[in-house]
């Protein structure tokens, strides 16, 4: 059997398509979402499932609570391999680590990160650029115009410009940050702007959030969360971010995105984001204005390139994955 683990939203996402990929193949395979299970993240229960279950390897995702980190160690204690997935950077999620805990392999999503997890004492040999395999799956999805139902489901005009913006899990902060924002794009020329306010899922508090979201017409809390992430980004004019993975998501749908960065102390989110050195900040008014300006006239920055590797990326991280089972073997 293998197993499959992860915590935080974006470490499920990179390692979702590898389990399906693994089941498409005829494995016996497990996912389990570590928020759902959180016994799991205690080293005890750890133990005692992978005794029961015996898995033939183990691929992590690679959480900001160091959630999958008591799998691993449960794993290594009985002599199985196991291999970690990591989306973007290791900040907060590995810097605390001995390399002796590490795990038997690490597949990274780009060089900077590659870097940082050989700085951090990782061997050379179990270190692979290996991609973003969740960004490759939405970038094969047949491109849908879900703008009717999205304002449909929102009660916005049919003329409207839909603008998601993307919170942190620091309610003080989005507030700063929404806004900010819902100051300057008035001043901006855009026409009918409706910005949909989405709340980080983390977010305590969400009603100051909403409270702060209320002086503003064309701002809508978006406290349910009933339109899916994918159809909010296919139905937008452009979105913005804290500093989130939905950015990059937004970008491989051919949707112009940004960090906005007006108005709150960005400092943490960036540098937790600092590899991706190709996403836009946004830290003034007038570079609000030339971000708005440039998806106006339809050159707003959308696929860079090939975004955190993602072209690709199943295929090298399933030939990880098979070194993995073909080691403990």
């Amino acid at each position: 059997m293998l197993l499959f683990a992860a915590h935080d939203p974006g470490a499920k996402n990179v390692i979702r398509p590898v389990y399906e990929h693994a089941l498409s193949l005829g494995h016996d395979a497990q996912f389990i979402d570590l928020a759902a299970c959180r016994g799991l993240m205690d080293q005890d229960q750890s133990e005692e499932f992978i005794k029961s279950r015996n898995p033939k390897s183990g691929i992590l995702g690679c959480s900001s609570n160091q959630g999958e980190w008591p799998l691993i160690r449960a794993c290594k204690a009985l002599g199985i391999h196991t291999g970690m997935v990591v989306d973007i950077g290791t900040l907060t999620k590995i810097d605390s680590m001995p390399p002796d805990g590490f795990p038997s392999r690490f597949m990274v999503s780009n060089e900077s990160c590659h870097q940082e997890v050989l700085d951090l004492g990782a061997d050379p040999a179990t270190v692979t650029v290996t991609g973003d395999c969740h960004l490759e799956l939405l970038s094969d999805l047949p491109r849908q115009d879900t703008s009717e139902q999205v304002r449909k489901d929102y009660g916005l005009a049919a003329g409207s410009s839909v603008i998601p913006f993307f919170c942190s899990p620091d309610t003080g902060q989005s507030i700063d940050a929404a806004v900010s924002l819902a100051e300057l794009l008035a001043t901006t020329e855009l026409d009918h702007p409706k910005v949909i306010v989405r709340p980080h899922p983390r977010s305590p508090k969400q009603e100051r959030l909403r409270s702060a979201c209320r002086p503003f017409p064309f701002v809508h809390f978006d406290e349910d969360g009933a339109v899916s992430n994918r159809d909010l980004l296919r139905a937008s004019l452009f979105t913005l971010s804290m500093g989130s993975t939905v950015t990059l998501e937004s970008l491989v749908l051919g949707i112009p995105s940004a960090f906005f960065q007006v108005g709150w102390d960005f400092n943490f989110l960036n540098h937790l984001y600092r590899n991706l050195v190709d996403v836009v900040r946004i830290r003034t008014e007038n570079q609000l204005n030339e971000f708005v300006a440039s998806v106006t006239r339809n050159e707003g920055p959308t696929l860079i390139g090939n975004v955190e590797n993602h072209k690709g990326a199943l295929a090298r991280t399933w030939r990880v994955v098979e070194e993995l089972m073909e080691a403990e073997a």
